[in-house]
């Protein structure tokens, strides 16, 4: 602190974390992971550029594409490629300027980028974190993970929608806080009630009429490593209080038992439901919420991480016992797969590989069969919008922007967005 002439001394305001710095980037996709930080505007960049990021592709002209700012909108053009430009799967006419919104897919020759308005961190793809697999996409993981070793909390709670791999998170959280074994995993929503606390807690000899001998229970079982809750937001109102007490004294109460026992062990539970909003709602107890979210780690939806759908993709083959190599994979058929919604995430992911694998047993991967699972291509994304192909459905259209956008194939909203770019 500083002192004033006065002899007050001066107070200082409050320090914030220093921030990574954030860029705009493109993210390669496909065929490799990588990343470059978006070209100095007007510079028309194409197959030299890709290249300096190790990521050669001869299908990519030398001069390709340009990238412009004005306005603090970034906009993309074609500058007369031999093999064209996509983004968002509709090709861009060649030479018109093309706003790019946050998570576009571009396409030139072979290669697919995301673009990302917000990019921190190293450019360098990271390695797995556990066995979750994202050179780009799970760095707030790595980081969560980076935190709980410093602070070692006796709960954790993963967050994520269903498929996003919240069991394989909860395996890195064990190993981070040194307790991967002993480990158990526990579907909250598969255990029927009545034999709930016996089965996480255990019972005495005599404690119900089947109980001919005592049982210890998994979470005792388990002393020294980890218990994985899985969908704790499916757990009965009845059952809460006595899930509190293990996660506010690490006790556990036996059915049938006056006694209660210590236990060493971590709790990890996962929900891809809102428990503020459960708890809101009266349906889950708002101290054992605040007790489970300790520390929370956060999973995000695939398709907030497109990036990382090709490595993961690889990944899923491998495990199925077989390859999944960029040169024998179409890049259309990548595209279409950056494409799609992925509202049940990887394990979409995983069933719709299968399912392409079954429509053409050749290695690789084919748009073709991709489109017999997801549907046909033009479905994939909205049109891309330019000035003139705007102007003439206002026109069109008597300057109606709901008609406008009707017959541009865009929400009214969009059309809206990009006339305020415009300007």
């Amino acid at each position: 602190m500083a002192e004033s002439s006065s002899g007050t001394v001066v107070h200082n305001e409050p320090e914030r974390p220093a921030q990574d710095q954030r860029q705009r980037a493109l993210i390669v996709a496909f065929p490799a992971p990588a990343a470059l930080p978006l070209p100095a505007s007007g510079e028309t960049v194409g197959r030299d550029w890709l290249g300096a990021a190790q990521v050669p592709d001869d299908e990519v002209s030398g001069q390709h594409l340009r990238f412009s700012r004005a306005g603090g909108v970034v906009r993309i053009e074609d500058v007369g490629s031999r093999n064209g430009t996509w983004v968002g799967g509709h090709r861009l006419p060649a030479k018109q300027k093309v706003p790019l919104e946050e998570g576009a897919v571009v396409r030139l020759g072979r290669t697919l980028l995301v673009f990302r308005e917000g990019f921190a961190g190293s450019l360098e793809p990271a390695p797995p974190v556990g066995e979750l697999i994202g050179p780009y996409g799970l760095r707030n993981v790595a980081a969560t993970l980076a935190g709980l070793r410093s602070t070692q909390p006796g709960n954790v709670l993963i967050e994520g929608e269903t498929g996003t791999g919240k069991e394989l998170a909860a395996r890195a959280v064990a190993a981070a806080l040194g307790r991967a074994e002993p480990y158990a995993a526990v579907n909250v929503a598969g255990v029927a009630t009545g034999v709930f606390e016996s089965q996480l807690f255990g019972h005495v000899k005599g404690a119900f009429s089947d109980a001919r001998e005592g049982a210890r229970g998994i979470v005792m079982a388990h002393e020294g490593g980890t218990v994985f809750l899985d969908e704790i937001g499916e757990l009965p109102p009845g059952l809460q209080p006595k899930l509190l007490r293990l996660l506010e004294n690490r006790e556990v109460l036996p059915v049938g038992s006056e006694r209660p026992r210590l236990a060493d062990v971590l709790l990890v539970a996962a929900t891809n439901r809102s428990l503020p909003a459960m708890v809101a709602d009266g349906d889950f107890r708002r101290d054992l919420w605040a007790r489970l979210a300790q520390a929370t780690l956060v999973l995000r939806p695939l398709r907030e991480r497109l990036e990382d759908l090709f490595p993961i993709a690889q990944e899923l083959a491998r495990r199925s016992g077989r390859q999944l190599v960029s040169a024998e994979v179409e890049v259309e058929a990548m595209e279409r797969m950056l494409l799609h919604e992925w509202k049940s995430n990887v394990r979409e992911l995983a069933a719709v590989l299968d399912a392409a694998a079954s429509q053409d047993p050749k290695p690789g991967l084919r748009l073709w069969a991709v489109e017999e699972v997801l549907g046909p291509s033009q479905a994939a994304g909205p049109p891309v919008l330019t000035d003139e192909t705007v102007t003439a459905a206002l026109a069109a259209c008597d300057g109606n922007e709901t008609q406008a956008a009707r017959r541009l194939g865009v929400t009214r909203g969009r059309l809206r967005r990009f006339l305020g770019q415009q300007r």
